[in-house]
């Protein structure tokens, strides 16, 4: 039981609440856990990515996002999402690849 891995939401838990805590009561006061949550979350997962960065793409219906050093780094992981994605649901996939759009 104790060699059981946590869940990588922990680690953000920890986090958040550490520094939660850290903050003075005004602050607290003044603006809800729930934005606060917003808001730090952004932060967090920014920072974990210092050497990547965020693309958005749309293919067909779906709307993929991506961290990537690159555009082709992140077309590559794009299509991989979107390959799972269609397996997951069932639809067949293009035979000429996904029309990737950038979103900006």
């Amino acid at each position: 039981m104790l060699d059981r891995l946590q869940p990588k939401a922990a680690a953000f838990d920890v986090a958040f609440n550490d520094w939660w805590r850290s903050q003075p009561g005004s602050f607290r006061d003044s603006v809800s856990p729930s934005t606060a949550r917003a808001c730090f979350r952004a932060g967090y997962t920014a920072g974990k990515h210092t050497t990547e960065r965020r693309y958005v793409f749309r293919a067909g219906r779906m709307r993929i996002t991506v961290w990537a050093a690159g555009v082709t780094e992140a077309k590559t992981k794009a299509e991989m999402e979107a390959d799972f994605r269609a397996a997951k649901n069932g639809w067949p996939k293009p035979r000429a690849g996904w029309p990737l759009q950038e979103i900006k």
